[in-house]
């Protein structure tokens, strides 16, 4: 019954059309004035210093949105830990750990070289995260005190806050927000009704820069962008998928395939999935997307299992995945990144199976880089 109604309100945060009077979206709709009515409140009370905010001996850079589900919040993150490591920094990422079993206490996942723990404890995004050896991971609801233990314990000098824009608890020097090029406000309605965490424009207005994701060869700024923050720098980014590898059957050597391959070293996923009779499955916010992704690289699909957002995988749904497969005559089996770090890796698969990551491109790299820089300096010079 619970999942029923949760499919209902996700359906109905989607809607773009009038919502109907007297029906169930209507109720909804009745439901997120309530909620925007408490986000305004908290957020008037956090700005006028009624509720205190927390601030870290290092720069805080924030990435995260204004809608609920995926804009691509993780490939940013890697993007800029990676850019930080090349200016000659030493960022840390710091998660939430959503869906992880770490509820209240602050713990490292990564230092960079060790992994110290999987992802059923800190999610599966840090764990993809950690999972690169790049940087350092640490998860942590409470972000300040996740914060501290990174200084304390790990050789780092700037924090990264993966979904951090409205964990107003902790002050930071820059908020970067990223929203879908093609629907930058979803239907523009709150939550539950819609997908927006709080009014876009309230937002947008303690907001340092826009970043559009999943960009088109020839991007321009959404109306409802230009029109409430005309004076916000706004970036243009674009998800590169690539494959991976390819997890053979009978094979459980896991640890390769969550490493993902240098920019220069991408292999496209034509050359190993072109016209291959392949069953999909996948749980991230957009299965569709992740879909229209792979069908655009020729790959022959039989079908696709859809899964919901961060979705831990049972003995039945990979049953159910393996005679599906076996049904349809499949030769591969392809799925995310992301879900590749929730899967049990002891797991035998009957066919060989094709694990997909995003990377992400930005246009103008030079004057984001110089944005971070100036306010990293800034507060290098506040602090000196």
């Amino acid at each position: 019954m619970f999942k029923a109604l949760e499919k209902k309100i996700i359906h109905a945060s989607k809607r773009q059309d009038p919502t109907p009077f007297l029906s169930f979206d209507t109720l909804l709709k009745a439901v997120s004035y309530g909620y925007q009515a408490g986000v305004v409140l908290r957020n008037r009370w956090y700005q006028s210093g009624r509720m205190s905010r927390k601030r870290l001996p290092c720069p805080v850079i924030s990435v995260g949105n204004i809608m609920a589900g995926g804009t691509g919040k993780t490939p940013m993150a890697v993007f800029l830990a990676e850019m930080l490591i090349e200016s000659g920094k030493k960022p840390v990422v710091i998660s939430r750990g959503y869906k992880g079993s770490l509820k209240h206490s602050a713990a490292i996942v990564s230092d960079g070289t060790r992994m110290f723990l999987d992802a059923c404890a800190a999610g599966d995004e840090p764990y993809m995260m950690a999972c690169l050896k790049r940087f350092p991971v640490v998860v942590g609801k409470d972000r300040y005190r996740a914060g501290c233990l990174a200084l304390d314990q790990l050789d780092v000098d700037v924090v990264v806050l993966d979904d951090g824009f409205q964990h107003m608890q902790l002050q930071r020097d820059l908020d970067l927000v990223l929203m879908d090029h093609d629907v930058p406000l979803g239907n523009g309605r709150m939550l539950p009704a819609g997908r927006l965490r709080e009014p876009a424009a309230q937002a947008l207005a303690r907001a340092d820069a826009v970043i559009l994701t999943r960009c088109s060869e020839t991007p321009e700024i959404p109306h409802t962008v230009s029109t409430l923050a005309p004076d916000l720098p706004v970036f243009y980014s674009r998800h590169q998928p690539f494959l991976a590898d390819v997890y053979p059957v009978g094979s459980r050597n896991s640890q390769s395939l969550l490493t993902p391959q240098k920019k220069s070293e991408t292999r496209l996923l034509s050359d190993r999935l072109q016209g291959v009779p392949a069953v999909l499955f996948s749980g991230i916010a957009d299965n569709r997307a992740f879909f229209r992704t792979i069908q655009g690289f020729g790959v022959n699909i039989l079908d696709h299992l859809e899964f919901e957002d961060h979705y831990r995988y049972k003995r039945a749904d990979i049953l159910q995945i393996r005679h599906r497969a076996k049904a349809l005559n499949a030769a591969m089996l392809v799925t995310t990144q992301k879900d590749w770090a929730r899967l049990d890796k002891e797991i035998d698969w009957p066919l060989d199976l094709a694990v997909i990551g995003i990377t992400l491109t930005l246009e103008s790299e030079s004057g984001f880089c110089r944005l971070v820089e100036t306010r990293i300096q800034t507060r290098d010079i506040n602090e000196s």
